[in-house]
């Protein structure tokens, strides 16, 4: 395994800052210059004292926004691309991505509005794109969506959901989630304002933290029997809220969850406006439990009212 970030040695080669590992010979770029240009090909190797260096990752920050790129390769010996480096190119049309990259996420192509094309190599072994989103090979795991949609149909087969995937998407009112769902990401869904309803299927377990975080006009939410972790403060400040579906045959922890800001209450203060409902045989523990009780009403699930 070669050297971290901090163990390689910097070297400045014209507008270029790089590490390297001198052992391995490989390099990484810290500061890069895209210039005035329409096509950029990302360097794949430098020479240094008559020896070739590979270049395998872009790190955080590395180029300054260019707003005249329309057209991006990544070669194949890149292994990383830095989630914070390629962002805010307002021109960006296509991207083609090398047989290397192990792991995209959602911070790459954020603000490029005109990207409509990301081709990546059919013989990367680690990821691949479909209808819009960066998918594992394998297809359990959605890593990235470069698009913006006012509904989703998450594919089938997806068993998580990376961390920020869909955070920010202003158009974005629906998802339809699959059965093979089982975990959602931090900030997966934050501050979607134009986001309505949440239904997540049975086999769903687990959020992470803040997953639905800041939606606005979220009115509805229903989950289901198999969850077992709410994740912390994962519909907060969600002020619209009306209605909570919990179906799950045992009490789930309160963790904030539902947090600080909900229908027009913060709830250390005072009740949350929004329905509660839960099996029948929980009413009461639902309604006995301080945290829980700040709902005003906590109600058995009743499907003709839903």
């Amino acid at each position: 395994m070669g050297l971290d970030y901090y163990s390689r040695r910097k070297y400045k080669h014209k507008k270029f800052l790089y590490l390297l590992d001198d052992e391995e010979k490989t390099a990484w770029i810290a500061k890069g210059h895209i210039g005035r240009c329409r096509r950029y090909r990302l360097p794949d190797h430098l020479m240094v004292g008559g020896e070739r260096y590979t270049i395998e990752s872009v790190e955080s920050g590395a180029y300054n926004h260019s707003h005249t790129l329309q057209h991006l390769v990544i070669p194949d010996t890149f292994v990383y691309v830095d989630g914070d480096t390629l962002y805010d190119l307002p021109g960006l049309r296509s991207v083609h991505i090398g047989k290397r990259v192990e792991h995209l996420r959602s911070w790459n192509f954020r603000l490029c509005p005109k990207l409509q094309s990301v081709d990546i190599d059919k013989d990367n072994p680690h990821i691949k794109y479909e209808n819009g989103m960066v998918l594992s090979k394998d297809g359990k795991k959605l890593l990235a969506a470069f698009f913006e949609r006012s509904h989703v149909t998450i594919p089938d087969g997806v068993e998580e959901i990376n961390h920020i995937v869909f955070m920010d998407q202003q158009k974005l009112e629906s998802v339809t989630f699959p059965k093979t769902l089982r975990k959602i990401g931090d900030n997966s869904f934050g501050n979607c304002p134009n986001l309505r309803s949440v239904t997540l299927p049975e086999g769903f377990e687990k959020f992470w933290i803040q997953s639905f975080l800041e939606n606005t006009n979220l009115k509805h939410v229903d989950l289901p029997s198999t969850l077992t972790d709410l994740g912390y403060q994962t519909f907060d400040d969600c002020p619209n809220l009306q209605t909570v579906v919990l179906r799950s045959p045992k009490k789930l922890e309160f963790k904030d969850s539902f947090g600080a800001y909900v229908h027009g209450a913060y709830a250390h203060d005072t009740h949350i406006v929004a329905c509660l409902y839960v099996p029948a045989n929980l009413v009461e523990h639902y309604r006995q439990d301080p945290k829980w009780s700040l709902f005003k009403h906590i109600l058995p699930i009743n499907e003709q009212k839903l």
